[in-house]
């Protein structure tokens, strides 16, 4: 006999997540390519364990098993610190702070290392992005060798971890995520110096584009070429999936290559989901249970429905079973905002 709470977990998954899960799935399905599924972490914890599912039960015949992936913007950032299109990227997004907790939050720099690099005056000056973004881009720029060598350690385990897993060689990359901007896909892409593909629930700009010499492809499932703040509900308020959809583990914050060839993670801190994981693992089982029964029983959800699912759940906070409430927790670090709540973020 199961608890009340792990039951109103469960049946929470099967409501809310399973539809757009299974609408994601079975669009993957039908793609055609010989491509390598890549569960990003942290969304793609669940996906993975999705995919494995319906793939040993034969609902799904995608080419290859699906790998999951642990990175992060953070990682990748720092790893890819002193590569000259970097900053361009990394400083687009807004933050609020200045510059040493910039380096600390969206980098993952300890204050040691920054300070090794940029003069101790300049950490203080106050950063707003991303207005400051091509002034800061100036004033970085001559400390560009400096951060290459601080990043070499994190860039090489990187590779390597790439190369491990097996997304450096053989079939293209099929980058699996909620979305948006491909933001973590352009820096795979320039870490492995070849084609991607994105496949998310929702593109910001979908089709191809270019980052070096590779060509970034992305797709989205449930909606594409719609912006933050267009009023667009899914990704307005996409932070509630972001909040379910993730890992026992929290950000990955840096890596290492040990001797013996295996790789030590380093996370940064755990909201609420991973320190009551057994909750959340609830509502995963929930919804892969929605998901194999859409798919065996060929039942089919559109847009519109998975939408309008979404906005009725999230009208009222009492459309979430209470027991649920503290599972709505997710780190914004990269932003400067630490631990956020969708559900006082968005007055529900």
């Amino acid at each position: 006999m199961h608890n009340p709470t792990y039951l109103a977990c469960k049946e929470f998954g099967y409501n809310f997540l399973a539809p757009m899960l299974s609408r994601y799935i079975s669009a993957l399905d039908e793609k055609k390519g010989n491509y390598l599924p890549v569960c990003l972490a942290r969304e793609g914890w669940l996906l993975k364990q999705i995919i494995h599912d319906l793939q040993k039960n034969n609902l799904i015949n995608l080419p290859h098993p699906p790998v999951y992936l642990k990175v992060s913007r953070t990682l990748l950032f720092r790893a890819l610190l002193g590569h000259a299109s970097l900053f361009s990227i990394a400083l687009k997004n807004s933050y609020e702070g200045n510059l040493s907790s910039l380096f600390n939050s969206r980098f993952g720099l300890q204050n040691y290392e920054i300070e090794k690099i940029i003069p101790k005056p300049m950490l203080k000056m106050p950063v707003s992005l991303p207005e400051d973004t091509n002034s800061l881009i100036d004033l970085l720029t001559p400390y560009l060798s400096k951060f290459e060598a601080l990043a070499a350690p994190t860039l090489n385990s990187v590779r390597n971890y790439f190369k491990s897993v097996g997304i450096s060689d053989a079939a293209e990359p099929l980058l699996l995520d909620v979305g948006y901007s491909g933001t973590i896909q352009k820096l795979i892409t320039l870490i492995l110096e070849r084609d991607t593909s994105g496949f998310y629930f929702i593109a910001t700009k979908p089709g191809v584009s270019k980052v070096g010499s590779n060509n970034v492809s992305m797709q989205g499932v449930l909606k594409e070429n719609v912006a933050l703040g267009d009023g667009y509900h899914l990704l307005d308020r996409s932070l509630f999936i972001e909040c379910l959809l993730t890992a026992p583990h929290g950000q990955v914050a840096d890596i290492r290559e040990q001797s013996d060839g295996s790789f030590q993670f380093i996370y940064g801190r755990k909201a609420a989901t991973q320190r009551q994981f057994q909750n959340l693992n609830a509502v995963h089982e929930g919804a892969l249970d929605g998901v194999i029964y859409s798919l065996k029983n060929n039942i089919q959800y559109t847009t519109e429905e998975i939408e309008d699912l979404y906005y009725t759940f999230l009208k009222s906070r009492n459309a979430i079973p209470h027991t649920l409430w503290h599972l709505f927790s997710a780190d914004d670090d990269i932003s400067g905002n630490g631990i956020v709540n969708p559900l006082d973020l968005f007055g529900i």
